[in-house]
């Protein structure tokens, strides 16, 4: 059986509310992708309860250095995906990812970080931010995203 829906996310800061849930459910995802600063373990359970996680370490998530990495490369359905939290930092794009990209080339780029989703196709790679996931808050605004591995097209869903 190959994965095809993969639930993405970012920036849940200890949180993961009922939408959040709602969404990757309804969207049938067969794995979930967090992008890092988790929050807590709890965080992780709660998502596996779902599908299958695999996540990064964020630069909030100290406490959990020891348990993720920060980054990851992954094949999926013979795709390949690079998944870590800090590759952009608001515009500031981190020098040994831009490298890794360029030699890597992976298919689809997951990160984190900015709390500003984005899904833009960049010559052969797919940026993928699903933005951020965390509890609500009125400066900013809530998501996640799905990627289709087959087509390799993301879907932003607003929370």
């Amino acid at each position: 059986m190959s994965i095809r829906r993969v639930g993405v996310l970012a920036d849940t800061h200890g949180s993961v509310l009922p939408d959040v849930l709602n969404a990757f459910t309804g969207a049938a995802v067969e794995l979930i992708l967090h992008a890092g600063d988790i929050g807590g373990e709890h965080v992780i359970e709660e998502l596996g309860r779902l599908a299958p996680v695999v996540a990064v370490a964020g630069n909030g998530d100290e406490p959990l250095y020891h348990r993720f990495p920060w980054d990851l490369r992954l094949m999926l359905a013979e795709r390949r995906i690079l998944l870590c939290h800090w590759y952009d930092n608001y515009g500031r794009i981190h020098p040994g990812y831009r490298a890794l990209v360029a030699v890597w080339r992976p298919h689809v780029l997951v990160y984190g970080h900015t709390h500003q989703s984005q899904a833009e196709q960049q010559g052969e790679t797919l940026f993928l931010n699903p933005g951020y996931a965390g509890a609500p808050e009125p400066s900013r605004r809530r998501s996640v995203a799905v990627l289709d591995l087959q087509t390799l097209q993301a879907k932003i869903c607003p929370l």
